[in-house]
């Protein structure tokens, strides 16, 4: 494909922040998933072991995968960069070296292989259109079943990888031959952008110069095979391929279709093309194994791809009867090879100082999907759009390539503004945005029910959403953990928060008679009872939605934190609903002040407070504005709705709605819908785990919340704060509903367990872990969690005193910390003052959990103790980067350097510090000189 020098706003412009790696880049820390249990723990968990490796045989003997394999645990693989891939339609992986790997097709199963075959190839010819240069855009060592011809000619020095999810470059220094080439990756994880991020697809825009003084020709060459289904499995998949090209208006391309287990999926690799160009100039069909060389000769021969005419079967002939076995002798002679892979090429020609790009596009077609438990048929949710025969590839592809540039103007509208916040660290840009990829890439299903639900109901317009709680956990939306990260949806894609939370509302009310063996205790319990949260929306493998608590150590029924951790997400939802659904026009409106500063009858109608229609709607205190100030441009998405931290000039022109974005949920009606549900949940645990009648809960002995195996008795800090928050939120929802009984008896309830709290917990340090004398010198990182949520939720209820707070969190800064690993692995669960080391009690105690310490760092941040929080999760974060973790992030670290279960949910709890650093920014200190700075506390590393 030719292509016309494009002008320098066209050049690709790396990003400054990110993850920065050159493509020879080597770790310095090793990290691997080895779990050395102490000879106590050993003992204490030798019941459950037992019991789960009965399980374990049982479910082998099956020929099926448990949820959690502690026998083949996977290490982190150290080689990650951006996935590709929208939201719930399957991803591929991608290592910065530019190896295509980790695929997750089929929903929730990863197949964790490098696939060498599929590539981007370079070729640079001279002015005599001669090659001087060829090599495949990997630098990765090459596999010694990669096909033999093709070479690895790249010098890793001279590349260098930004990753910014879900955009990436890589820029490779070809400079020796005269061409500096940039690939910019692109995948369609838009904010807000229902449709466009629901697509199985990613664009590859190929930026070259001409550094030389002559003309050069460079070639770029996609090319793709058949995905083996298995690491360890030998051959490919014997099923018929399909293999098709095709041109349209404005792209071309090839398409394969193979079976992923048992469904179809059709690769297509797709490229921009002007009006004279055809198909038959630049693809080829071939074979991996047989045919590759051809790929690669022709290449250096032509410059671009062709058709193997080796390939081509002869024209039929009718055969002489005298002669036919004469003829059919000869016929056996001439081996046709099947064919099993695609590739693509285009062309960019430049005159000396010349720029220009072309487009390429990959693309999955998988819209079907079927468990083997379940009769029913699931459609992904972009089939809405692009409809479920399977014959999308080519569409899917060719509105990538022309709404692409689209795409990047709203990412970085969406982008900029945190990127060039002052006060956030130029550390935590790059990790916010990078931490996202789980969004896509967490074995994500996003399936379009809009006949199954009614209108009125999210369901309807925005489907069924799941995430798993890890790759190697194979739980959907496992709940005590989509608790930490749900900050990141509930910002960037609420109504996939609110679809969620409807998901598990309707699961309250459902008991089942069914039973199973509790691995823990191995008591037989029912998989679930009314008026309670499940811990898990089910397993891939299975039929998840339809078969819930698949997660079988501990009877879940009895979590004390299931329940209370629902009516928090509620309350904090509610929040940013409400904001959502104001008509801002004037800075005023848009601070967490104003929005929070919620008068009796104007709970949910800040329209009529903004537009000064309620009865005492004047400014909170804290908000000043100047009179009649100019109407800027409505922010189109709720982080700059929220959010805005700098001055709009004088003059905007109005500002045009997002082309695709989707209304947000009704606050009111959000409310209206799940207080019921928040009320019951309150109740019930209040009857069944208040045994003293204080108003505070008790915990059962045994692991009955999110640290499942670290054992809480009687009120603990955790639970028992979780608890308090709770029952303040779903006091404010009925004061917000106007049910003046409920608020009086959420009223009592929380003074009485507010008192018993203090008394029972509070030591003039921090909270107590729990009542039990043998844990009184344990300090537990996560505390403060139930506080974290009220400040999250914008609770003006003083339930935590302040003082508490502030002396807990110096306590856990100062222990939990510092003192662990000097302060450069975050913070350690539990901290023992009698050892001075991290507490040995339980694993877990022992661990690290990446996402609590941005819990824990965005309550520091709420408190104003800004400095402590950088330094906490940024030496954190620092710790990871240099293990290779990104794009992996573990749920747990280790003081020897280990991790354990990769790629996890929680981490995404890091948009919960986004969230307090933009509503509680560090403290402006004025200078002698009249000047302000930020307290030089910002990088924190």
């Amino acid at each position: 494909m030719e292509m016309d020098t494009i002008g320098d706003q066209e050049k690709d412009q790396v990003s400054k922040y990110g993850l920065k790696l050159a493509l020879n880049h080597e770790y310095p820390l090793q990290s691997k998933q080895i779990i050395i249990p102490s000879a106590k723990q050993m003992f204490d968990m030798m019941p459950l072991t037992t019991r789960y490796l009965k399980y374990y045989v049982g479910k082998k003997l099956s020929k099926k995968k448990p949820i959690m394999d502690y026998i083949h645990m996977i290490s982190a693989q150290r080689m990650y960069g951006c996935p590709i891939g929208g939201i719930g339609g399957g991803t591929i992986g991608r290592g910065y070296k530019g190896e295509f790997c980790r695929f997750q097709l089929y929903p929730g199963i990863y197949n964790h292989i490098t696939v060498p075959e599929c590539q981007f190839i370079v070729n640079i010819r001279n002015a005599n259109n001669e090659t001087i240069f060829q090599s495949v855009l990997s630098t990765y060592n090459k596999p010694k079943k990669a096909p033999s011809s093709w070479e690895w000619n790249l010098n890793g020095a001279d590349c260098q990888y930004t990753a910014l999810y879900p955009r990436a470059w890589t820029t490779y220094n070809l400079s020796k031959y005269g061409v500096k080439l940039v690939c910019r990756q692109i995948s369609p994880v838009i904010p807000h952008n229902y449709k466009d991020s629901s697509l199985p697809c990613a664009v590859f825009v190929f930026t070259a110069t001409n550094v030389s003084e002559e003309h050069r020709h460079v070639s770029i060459t996609q090319t793709w095979t058949e995905i083996p289904l298995k690491a360890n499995k030998k051959k490919k998949h014997l099923a018929k391929l399909e293999m098709e090209r095709y041109s349209e208006e404005h792209t071309c391309g090839v398409s394969l279709e193979q079976k992923v287990g048992e469904t179809s999926c059709t690769f297509t690799v797709a490229k921009k093309k002007d009006e004279k160009e055809t198909i038959h100039e630049g693809y080829c069909l071939w074979n991996a194994a047989k045919t590759s060389s051809y790929v690669w000769e022709c290449l250096k021969k032509h410059g671009k791809l062709g058709p193997d005419p080796s390939l081509t079967p002869p024209p039929p002939t009718v055969p002489d009867k005298s002669e036919g076995k004469v003829e059919e002798k000869k016929e056996k002679l001439k081996k046709i090879y099947k064919c099993d892979s695609i590739g693509l090429s285009s062309v960019i020609s430049l005159d000396p100082g010349g720029t220009a790009a072309t487009e390429f596009c990959l693309a999955w077609d998988m819209p079907i999907i079927k468990y083997k438990k379940d009769k029913k048929i699931h459609r992904r949710y972009y089939t809405k759009y692009f409809g479920s025969d399977g014959i999308a590839g080519a569409s899917i592809a060719a509105y990538a390539l022309k709404n692409y540039k689209n795409w990047e103007k709203q990412l970085v509208e969406w982008q900029d503004p945190i990127l060039t916040n002052s006060n956030i660290p130029d550390w935590l840009k790059g990790a916010l945005m990078n931490e996202l990829y789980y969004i896509a890439d967490g074995g994500t299903i996003w399936f379009d029910v809009a006949e199954e639900f009614p209108e009125g109901d999210p369901r309807h317009d925005f489907g069924l959403f799941g995430y798993l709680e890890g790759h190697e956990y194979r739980m959907y939306n496992t709940y005590d953990v989509h608790f930490y990260a749900s900050f990141a949806l509930a910002q960037l894609w609420p109504n996939l928060q609110v679809v969620l939370q409807y998901m598990f509302r309707d699961t309250i009310a459902l008991e089942t008679e069914k039973c199973r063996t509790s691995l823990y205790d191995g008591k037989s319990v029912k998989f679930k009872i009314k008026d309670s949260i499940p811990h898990d929306l089910g397993d891939p493998a299975d039929a998840p939605f339809s078969n819930i608590n698949a997660y079988n150590i501990h009877d879940v029924s009895e979590w004390r934190d299931l329940n209370i951790k629902f009516v928090l997400q509620v309350a904090r939802d509610h929040r940013l609903l409400r904001a959502y659904s104001a008509p801002f026009n004037t800075d005023r409106y848009r601070s967490m002040a104003y929005i929070d500063d919620v008068r009796a009858g104007t709970e949910d109608d800040l329209y009529a407070r903004a537009t000064g229609q309620a009865a005492g709607a004047g400014e909170p205190a804290a908000v000043t504005a100047a009179p009649n100030p100019p109407a800027p441009a409505r922010p189109k998405d709720i982080l700059d709705l929220l959010y805005r931290t700098v001055e709009e000039p004088e003059e905007l022109e109005e500002a045009e709605a997002p082309e695709l974005g989707a209304t947000v949920w009704d606050a009111r009606q959000y409310v209206t819908d799940m207080y019921p549900a928040c009320a019951a949940l309150v109740r019930r645990a209040a009857a069944a785990w208040d045994k003293d009648g204080d108003g505070l809960i008790e915990n059962g002995g045994f692991p009955d919340q999110t640290y499942d195996a670290w054992v809480m008795s009687g009120p603990s800090a955790y639970c028992g704060g979780l608890w308090l928050a709770a029952v303040a939120g779903v006091l404010s929802m009925a004061r917000t509903l106007s049910l003046e009984e409920d608020a009086a008896e959420f009223t009592k309830l929380l003074e009485r367990a507010k008192a018993a709290f203090e008394e029972k917990l509070w030591n003039g340090s921090y909270y107590r872990f729990d009542t039990k004398p043998v844990n009184e010198r344990v300090v537990m990182s996560d505390q403060l969690a139930g506080h974290w949520f009220l400040r999250a939720s914008g609770s003006t209820e003083t339930v935590f005193p302040e003082a508490h707070v502030r002396k807990a969190l110096s306590s856990i800064y100062e222990n939990n910390v510092l003192k662990f690993m000097d302060g450069k692995m975050g913070a350690v669960n539990g901290f023992s003052l009698d050892r001075g080391r991290a507490d040995a009690t339980a694993l877990q105690s022992g661990e690290v959990w990446v996402g609590v310490v941005s819990g824990l760092a965005a309550t520091m941040i709420y408190e104003g103790m800004h400095e402590e929080a950088f330094k906490t999760a940024g030496g954190l974060y620092n710790t990871l980067t240099q293990m290779g973790l990104s794009f992996e992030t573990p749920e747990a670290l280790y003081e020897n350097g280990n991790h354990r279960s990769i790629a996890y949910m929680r981490p995404l709890a890091i948009w919960g510090m986004y969230q307090a650093i933009i509503t509680t920014p560090p403290v402006h200190t004025p200078m002698a000189n009249g000047q302000v700075t930020k307290e030089n506390h910002v990088n924190g590393l």
